[in-house]
């Protein structure tokens, strides 16, 4: 292929200014195969035993076989895949085992650890949530005393987040669909703020050839205007002493290293191991023919103050219910919250943040969503209670409940909202797992079987 018919001529010329003679490199490394990679859930474990189905990932991400795959040197529970399988038909993928995401984004975990190395109970905001992938690794990297905030403003965006958060199993985390500019008015709230911001995508071209066609030197500058107003506003309600992480994919200059400039604030010194990045002014830079993996960009900048540990330790009363008992292991940790019909955990921990954040936010998704009580009123011993999705992958879901193991071929059935062959003298609700791993509900009644795997989620591809 000729570059100048793929990429457009503004940004090759940009790139030949910035590379030298090592553009030649650059170019070459576009036209190459982008790696697969994977972040693993560490909550959750992959168990069970190879198969001869090609078709999906099934056998691929046992503990045993984990240990042949090549790991991502700076993400502890990254891991590049020999070849690209079809997620879609991969069992472990839906029950949250694991998040497809590429390599050079898991780099925010060397910040982390480098900005809250004794990993001290934060309120943690991620500004530009979605689709997960930043947050769901956040969620692997907090204690549980921690909160963080996960936003977007996009509704079926945020509908997709709200998915990835879910499937992660974590319960101490708040989904908000808000304006930037909105969390201006939550002055030193924050204690740490990553902003994955949106951006002209030139690290993506290489995965994502629609990307090229959308570059331009007018959505540069757009882009450029845009992250310049969204970091004043994580300014704003960020701590004194607190971090922001700063990112995007693409290697515009007026996109990065000009945007921390223009910030004014201390500009976090990283002391990372040198995974092949390129050390700019402010930040670092990957480069797809230096790294495995795609064009990203990631700053850290400081607000003057010292940081510390002052998240509120204030606890509420206890409130519980008896389906939280029935349901959740350790349930003195949540507090009891509903609204409408809907029963919610919401771990004791955050509540107190939960509940001023509520006074000032779109909530999209809090805690656990437990279910919802059908009759109006409030369940006994599960009587009239429809638990959720929600419920069925949370981290916190008692391990002896009713369940059923199912193999490959009848899980996919499950998953397509079919009916699989279930064989069980359990009469109620039960969990359906595969490999050890929650995918889901059944109610199994005299005669039948009722398939409750969201619809809005079943596998449609045949």
């Amino acid at each position: 292929m000729s570059e100048l018919t793929i990429y457009p001529e503004a940004f090759l010329n940009r790139m030949k200014n910035i590379l030298g003679d090592e553009y030649d490199a650059f170019i070459q490394s576009l036209d190459e195969s982008s790696p697969t990679s994977i972040r693993l859930n560490p909550f959750k474990y992959v168990v069970g035993q190879a198969t001869n189905n090609s078709s999906a990932l099934v056998g691929r991400l046992t503990n045993e076989s984990l240990n042949t795959e090549e790991k991502i040197p700076w993400c502890e529970n990254g891991r590049y895949l020999k070849e690209r399988p079809s997620f879609t038909f991969d069992p472990l993928f839906h029950a949250g085992t694991y998040y497809v995401q590429e390599a050079s984004s898991m780099f925010i975990e060397q910040a982390w650890k480098q900005i809250n190395p004794k990993n001290e109970a934060v309120r943690v905001l991620d500004m530009c949530a979605a689709p997960g992938g930043k947050s769901s690794h956040l969620l692997s990297l907090m204690n549980e005393e921690s909160l963080l905030v996960s936003n977007e403003i996009i509704p079926n965006r945020n509908k997709t987040l709200q998915q990835n958060i879910v499937k992660w199993g974590t319960a101490n985390c708040i989904v908000t669909q808000n304006k930037p500019e909105d969390f201006s008015a939550l002055e030193d709230f924050f204690d740490i703020i990553l902003i994955d911001a949106p951006c002209s995508g030139e690290g993506l071209f290489r995965k994502d050839k629609d990307a090229i066609d959308e570059w331009s030197e007018k959505n540069v500058e757009l882009c450029s205007i845009r992250q310049k107003e969204i970091l004043k506003h994580a300014v704003a309600c960020l701590k004194h002493g607190g971090f922001i992480i700063y990112s995007t994919c693409t290697f515009e200059e007026a996109e990065n290293d000009k945007q921390i400039a223009e910030l004014g604030m201390l500009n976090a010194e990283l002391e990372i191991q040198d995974f092949g990045q390129v050390k700019t002014k402010y930040g670092y830079q990957f480069y797809p023919y230096k790294i495995k993996g795609e064009g990203f960009y990631i700053s850290v900048v400081k607000k003057e103050g010292e940081f510390g540990n002052q998240k509120s330790e204030i606890r509420n009363q206890n409130k519980q219910s008896t389906i939280h008992n029935q349901f959740l292991r350790e349930a003195e940790k949540f507090h009891e919250h509903t609204k409408n019909d809907m029963l919610f955990a919401i771990p004791q921990s955050i509540y107190s943040d939960f509940l001023f954040l509520e006074s000032q936010f779109y909530i999209r998704h809090a805690g656990i969503f437990m279910g919802t009580c059908l009759s109006g009123r409030q369940a006994t011993k599960g009587k009239d209670f429809l638990p959720s999705h929600d419920l069925a992958l949370s981290n916190y879901i008692k391990q002896d409940l009713p369940s059923v193991e199912l193999n490959y071929d009848d899980a996919i059935i499950y998953l397509r909202c079919e009916t699989p062959k279930i064989k069980t003298e359990h009469r109620g609700w039960c969990l359906v797992k595969y490999q050890n791993q929650n995918l889901g509900w059944i109610k199994a009644m005299e005669g039948r079987i009722n398939n409750y795997f969201p619809k809005e989620l079943r596998i449609l591809k045949r």
